[in-house]
């Protein structure tokens, strides 16, 4: 494997590693009813900033991918502190897993 390929791997990786606690995040720091949460709330989560190097990039890369949506075509703190992120699989944390290709499987 090529050196670049190497590197967009594991840029590749450190991204899905983000995305699945970023889901994780939603449901701990948003409503615990359903998966959607304030940006201004989980930007300001002190596990939430010690985790991301970027928030408003891994939520933009992860919305791409439609695994959550939101109102707007950027995210700053303080502007957007009241937009909503909500997680596209609504299913409760633990009942099913996404691998990474974005496949959906129930854990029975």
């Amino acid at each position: 494997m090529s050196n670049s390929a190497s590197i967009v791997n594991e840029v590749e990786e450190r991204l899905n590693n983000e995305i699945e606690q970023l889901k994780k995040d939603i449901w701990r720091v948003g409503d615990p009813e359903k998966p959607q949460v304030a940006f201004g709330e989980l930007f300001d989560d002190e596990q939430t900033q010690q985790h991301y190097e970027g928030l408003a990039a891994t939520l933009k890369a992860a919305k791409k991918r439609g695994i959550v949506t939101y109102k707007s075509p950027i995210l700053l703190k303080g502007a957007h502190d009241k937009v909503m992120v909500n997680l596209v699989d609504t299913s409760p944390q633990g009942e099913s897993e996404t691998t990474t290709n974005g496949v959906s499987s129930s854990k029975e």
